[in-house]
């Protein structure tokens, strides 16, 4: 009802308020007056809402997948974030990792949504983007079986990774690494595709010896009463490894340059988004509700803390490490000659709005319901 008043008021403002005022001046009674008042009042409300709606910048976006870290982006346009800003932020959902890529080959959007590599592989191929933020990861966990209680102890072990020379590969040779093992030498990789799923079944069911695994499917585990059957040896913070699976924003130089404001106002929109959810509980488990689709409260609570509370970070600082694994893994594409992580990232919105203590205000302490601040 109220797009439809907005809409007559758009088109009719003018002869609407000459026709209240005339009516205002023909000697009615006090009711009618009254009457007048509170319309007068009415289009004094929505005349700047009506012009304020009219400012928008429209901002396409091209996301894919919907995962657990992208709660500031469906946050933020359902709190209205976006449009304080100034923004339409306008989202559309591929239905591939690959078409995130070619949508950034062609132009097709302002922002691209997806795990860093899809975007690097894109920038191999001509797109000319940069990575400006990044809202979390998916929660990684080394897993093992139980007999197995140190890194050193799976030499000689079969480790589960993903397909050769694909990013799980990747993290799980980079997961080694950083435990002091080479994984062509100590280990034998035994691949089994992409999912992560199916190496954790692997491991319970022993036909490998450790793999890694994210969180969503140990709570998996959890639930089905076989956790006793594997055990941590690592996790993202022993590992200090932040890689696979994130929610990395990039955006074409031209539009960045050309638009700077709209992604400042895109990156304050998101961050605002992110002091919501941790202060308000409610909100997040309701983002999780409609967009995946999740209704249990253990796996609510299990999100909120993993994501919300953990992973998405208050300070969406776009993450170097996962715009280098996607270098790595299209290095041979000829737009990537000579490129580095670094080239391909931009800090600047980001730690503009720190140093300019966006942050700090945004985290400063807000009194309880009911009280007053000093």
């Amino acid at each position: 009802m109220k797009y439809f008043l907005i809409q007559f008021l758009e088109n009719n403002l003018t002869t609407f308020i000459e026709s209240l005022s005339r009516f205002a001046g023909e000697g009615i009674g006090m009711g009618g007056r009254a009457v007048v008042c509170v319309l007068l009042l009415l289009v004094s409300f929505l005349v700047p809402f009506v012009s304020f709606a009219a400012e928008l910048r429209t901002v396409t976006v091209l996301s894919y997948p919907d995962r657990p870290a992208k709660l500031p982006l469906w946050l933020a346009r359902d709190a209205g974030l976006f449009k304080k800003y100034g923004l339409n932020v306008e989202i559309k959902t591929p239905d591939s990792g690959e078409a995130i890529a070619e949508g950034a080959r062609k132009n097709a959007a302002d922002i691209y949504i997806a795990t860093a590599n899809w975007m690097v592989s894109a920038v191999g191929d001509g797109a000319d983007l940069v990575f400006f933020a990044n809202t979390g990861y998916s929660v990684l966990k080394l897993l093992a079986q139980p007999s197995i209680t140190r890194p050193e102890q799976l030499r000689g072990k079969r480790v589960g990774t993903g397909e050769p020379g694909g990013s799980q590969d990747r993290i799980t040779r980079e997961t080694l690494r950083r435990l002091g093992l080479d994984a062509d030498k100590d280990v034998t990789l035994v691949p089994f595709g992409s999912r992560s799923i199916q190496r954790l079944n692997a491991l319970v069911q022993g036909e490998i010896d450790a793999t890694t695994s994210n969180e969503d499917n140990i709570f998996d585990l959890e639930r089905r009463g076989e956790i006793n059957k594997v055990r941590m040896l690592a996790d993202n913070d022993s590992l200090k490894l932040f890689i696979g699976a994130g929610v990395d924003f990039a955006v074409s130089k031209s539009f960045l340059a050309g638009s700077r404001a709209a992604v400042k106002g895109f990156v304050q929109a998101l961050s605002e988004a992110i002091a919501l959810a941790r202060r308000d509980r409610a909100a997040a488990d309701d983002i999780y509700k409609r967009y995946l689709k999740v209704s249990d409260p253990a796996l609510l609570e299990f999100m909120y803390r993993t994501y919300v509370q953990h992973a998405i970070p208050e300070r969406p600082y776009p993450k170097v490490d996962n715009v280098a694994l996607g270098i790595e893994e299209f290095k041979a594409k000829p737009g990537l000659k000579g490129k580095s992580a670094e080239s391909l990232t931009d800090m600047s919105l980001v730690r503009d709005l720190e140093q300019g203590g966006f942050f700090t205000e945004l985290y400063r302490s807000r009194p309880a319901h009911g009280e007053r601040a000093e």
